[in-house]
């Protein structure tokens, strides 16, 4: 039997099971962008005796109903970041060269999804890129609410089934 909860501004969620005591709540209708033309998932990821009352809920929906900024957004934070750093992603100058006049929207990162957890910060996950930090796992934004923060090197992250 499959729980389900319905929660406004977000829509209807299905529990799951994860590894260990982690709780998956999927959003039953992926979000749709105009810049990704593929739907994207939304996942809240609880620990424990987490649940969605230890979520911000206002934020979420916030960030479902302007996913198109957030993504740009994301995407303008790797984009500088990649300038800055790049050895981050596994580039050398002259491998960066072709990405100097790449607008941020044509980055290579591909499959976003949204990872929400109990407290302020959240990821947009890219799930693919072809830049060598991507490799297995593709790359995170971190979001402290609403700007972002940091980026993840997913390489030793473990797969969620």
């Amino acid at each position: 039997m499959t729980t389900t909860v319905s929660r406004p501004g977000i829509g209807l969620l299905a529990l799951e099971r994860g590894p260990g005591d982690l709780s998956i709540w999927r959003l039953q209708q992926p979000v749709t962008s105009s810049a990704y033309r593929l739907p994207i998932a939304v996942n809240i990821l609880l620990n424990g005796v987490e649940d969605l009352d230890h979520v911000d809920l206002p934020t979420i929906a916030h960030v479902i109903d302007d996913i198109d900024h957030y993504l740009v957004t994301g995407l303008r934070f790797v984009r500088a970041t990649m300038l800055t750093d790049p050895a981050w992603f596994g580039l050398t100058e002259d491998e960066l060269d072709p990405y100097r006049e790449v607008p941020a929207e044509e980055l290579p990162l591909d499959n976003p999804q949204l990872n929400f957890y109990a407290d302020s910060e959240w990821m947009l996950h890219f799930q693919e890129g072809r830049f060598a930090v991507c490799d297995p796992y593709g790359l995170a934004v971190v979001f402290a609410q609403h700007r972002p923060v940091r980026l993840e090197d997913l390489s030793d992250a473990e797969e969620i089934e």
